[in-house]
């Protein structure tokens, strides 16, 4: 019989790696909801980096956990276990490498129009070993970082250099929503660093779910993405400085029209 303190004893390795597991899959998790989020778009390039942070330390820490020594009469079996598990998991290791890479390049960001062979989407998730292109019928492909560098990528924007730039901004509530997009589509396309080639595109969308509250998601578009945070200040100065007059000139209607109605009365 064992006794509890031998029990306690020998689920403690078991609670052990559990845990490391657990919490590797609870940041990967959240790591995988920040890369659908627009307002940590600054992370997004980075998500792959920050997965193999997590894992790195927790990988190493399991293999010298779980993996003796190579000593004793049974070396050559542990050997060749883990040189089957290693040869097994090179497609993995592969994928996971050239997203590495790509991060650390910057090479592919979210809202990027590619065309990968024959597949072509826009990137709406960039994960450890693959990314996401959307379709424009809505469709989601799955494209893992292995085939770009053994099939042919065109960025469907690169004829005219124009690079697609999202921002989503919440509409005051004392604001029409018509009103609210206009601003918006002025905002985005008279901007210095804007593509005089292609417009920008704005959409309504519910704020946090609620249909009350509302906010502006906007697509443009600039010249060259060296310019990106340039582009993104300028359009939501333009917005600010929008907003802020048309609520203005409400407030200046509504006190011009009060004496009219108290003159009526």
């Amino acid at each position: 019989m064992f006794s509890g303190t031998a029990l306690v004893a020998s689920l403690l390795p078991i609670l052990y790696v559990g845990g490391l597991l657990t919490a590797g899959f609870a940041v990967s998790l959240l790591l995988r909801r920040i890369s659908h989020v627009g307002a940590f778009r600054q992370l997004h390039p980075w998500i792959p980096l920050l997965h193999i942070a997590v894992w790195g330390p927790i990988v190493f820490i399991l293999e010298g956990r779980l993996v003796p020594d190579f000593d004793g009469p049974r070396a050559l079996g542990r050997a060749l276990g883990l040189v089957v598990l290693a040869i097994a998991a090179l497609p993995w290791l592969r994928n996971v490498f050239h997203g590495l890479v790509f991060a650390l390049e910057l090479r592919y960001h979210i809202g990027d129009d590619l065309q990968v062979g024959l597949v072509k989407g826009r990137v709406v998730a960039l994960g450890v070993r693959a990314l996401t292109l959307r379709a424009p019928d809505g469709t989601d492909a799955i494209v893992p970082y292995e085939r770009f560098t053994s099939e042919t990528v065109i960025r469907l924007n690169v004829v005219s250099r124009d690079t697609p730039c999202e921002i989503e901004v919440e509409i005051p509530a004392d604001l029409e929503p018509a009103r609210a997009a206009l601003l918006a589509r002025q905002a985005a396309a008279l901007s210095r660093f804007a593509s005089p080639r292609v417009a920008p595109e704005v959409y309504l969308a519910p704020l946090h779910g609620s249909v009350t509250r509302l906010c502006l998601r906007i697509r443009g578009f600039l010249f060259d993405r060296e310019h990106e945070e340039r582009y993104r200040s300028d359009v939501v100065e333009r917005l600010h400085a929008s907003f802020t007059a048309a609520n203005h000139s409400a407030n200046h209607s509504a006190s011009h029209d009060e004496p009219r109605d108290h003159a009526g009365l």
